[in-house]
This record gives C-alpha cells, structure tokens and sequence, in this order.
C-alpha cells in the first residue's frame, strides 16, 4: 500500500506526528510519500495532487481545517483520507496523536469507510459562473454586522424573501461546525442532507431547515446597504454584487473518511463538545 502522509507545517505538533506515522506505516509494510504544498494555493497544490493521485490512501496530519482542504482534495482524485489530529476539536479526525499505534491497520486491511457527502455552491455573476465545493458549508454575510436581504427558492417555486445577518447552507458533517452554533440540528455525518440555517434572523419564526440531498436551493441577492461575501469551508471570501445568483446542490463527489476505531459519531461529539466546556 502506498500511503501520502501531508502535514501542515502551521500545525506545531504535525511535522513531529507526521514523521512518527511515516515510520510506524513502513515498519508495517507501506511505501509512504512526503506531500508538501497541500495546503498551498496554486501550482503547489496542484503538484501535490498530482503525488497523490499516485497513491492509494491520503493521511492528513492536523486540525480540521488541514482535514478538510485535505478531504477536498482527495474526493477530487476519489481517494481514501484519514486524519490525525494535530489541532484543537478535531471533529473530522480519524485518529488522536495517542492512538498513532493503531496505523498498521491501515496496512492490514482492517479499516472501514464512511462516505460524507459534498456540497457544490454555483456562484454566477457579471463576471461570469464560479464552482465551490464545500465539506463544511458555504455562509453568506455582510460586514459591519448589517442585516442582509436575500429571496431563498427551493428547486422552481417563487422563493421566499429572508433578513437576517447572513445564512448557512452546511452538510452533515458540517452541522456540528458554525451551523451549530447559529442553532442548527446535528445531522449524522454519513446522511446526505442540507441544512438551511439562518443568522440571527430578522423574524420571530426563522428555523434551520434540512432538505432532501436531491434539493436545489436557488438563492438571488438584491441590492443591499453594506458589502455581502460568500465563504467556503473558512476559505478567503468572495464578494457578491447585487444580482448575483448562487444555487447550492449536493455535489456527484464524495469524501470517503477511513475509520479504524470503534468510536461512533455520538461518541466523538460527546467528548469534543465537552472539551469546549
């Protein structure tokens, strides 16, 4: 099995964790590959994609963040990632820093999948049309905390006129991000939904609503007072025009997760939240 391992060098412990999996996997039986520039815009990044297509499992050593650029990236070439935890929560993690002995599973065939599903965002504009994919989610703000208006339609119905400080379009997995903390549902990483949540919504009846994963929801953004951006899974943001129109979808590629401990979601959210406490 040839394993790319790709730390982030922003994350103190991960050079360290990365050294130590590369020897644990080869004593095991694995052809590992340094990745650098993952985590890099451009040309970097495109190299490392190019590794990386040549091999058959991604090992991403950092936090959530490092995770899901990672899983991005992966789910492009339909690769396999596991992540180890270099950060803070890690809830996208496959593995914590004390249990790196477990890696030689890896070599040993005894590890399971799970697919998380993908959300595409279509950002068309004077400019021309944008595709997004996000892990996480997709948030929709303005600046200087002003209340944003935007017409929110569900496949071809007329859409429906909202006012609220932004709006989260998240997957399962990203429910227990920033969709969660604007007070949205948690959602089982393995279903396929999205969760609609409004920020600080302008109304007394504004809910996070999930839809079914096959949903189109049509967002067309007026003229508004301030500045409004859209960011994806915590990337730089983009600035949006009045006019603009997004569609958000569930995208054809999915992250596939590999898992080689027993623990399941509710175990995982359990100890991280309390870790916030």
């Amino acid at each position: 099995m040839k394993i790319a391992i790709a730390p982030n060098p922003a994350k103190k412990q991960a050079p360290s964790l990365g050294e130590e999996a590369a020897r644990i996997l080869s004593a095991a039986g694995c052809e590992t590959v340094p990745i650098d520039g993952m985590y890099a815009e451009g040309a970097q990044r495109h190299e490392a994609a190019k590794l990386l297509n040549e091999c058959d499992v991604l090992l991403a050593v950092g936090g959530d963040g490092t995770i899901i650029s990672a899983a991005k990236l992966a789910a492009g070439l339909n690769k396999p990632l596991l992540g180890l935890n270099a950060g803070k929560l890690g809830f996208t993690a496959g593995l914590e820093p004390e249990q790196i002995g477990l890696l030689p599973k890896l070599a040993q065939g005894r590890w399971r999948e799970e697919h998380r599903m993908m959300l595409e965002a279509v950002l068309y504009s004077d400019e021309g049309q944008r595709k997004f994919f996000a892990l996480n989610d997709s948030v929709v703000s303005a600046e200087l905390a002003k209340i944003v208006e935007y017409r929110v339609a569900i496949d071809e119905n007329p859409g429906y006129l909202y006012r609220a400080d932004g709006f989260i379009v998240a997957t399962p997995t990203g429910s227990t991000a920033y969709s969660l903390s604007a007070g949205g549902p948690v959602v089982e990483p393995t279903l396929d939904c999205m969760i609609y949540t409004p920020i600080c919504p302008h109304s007394l009846f504004n809910r996070s609503v999930a839809f079914a994963p096959d949903t189109r929801l049509v967002v067309d953004i007026p003229r508004n007072r301030g500045r409004l951006f859209l960011t994806v899974d915590g990337d730089d943001p983009v600035e949006l025009q009045a006019g603009d129109r997004m569609i958000f979808a569930r995208a054809r590629r999915y992250a596939r997760f590999i898992k080689l401990t027993g623990n399941n979601f509710y175990d995982i959210l359990n100890q991280k939240l309390l870790e916030t406490q």
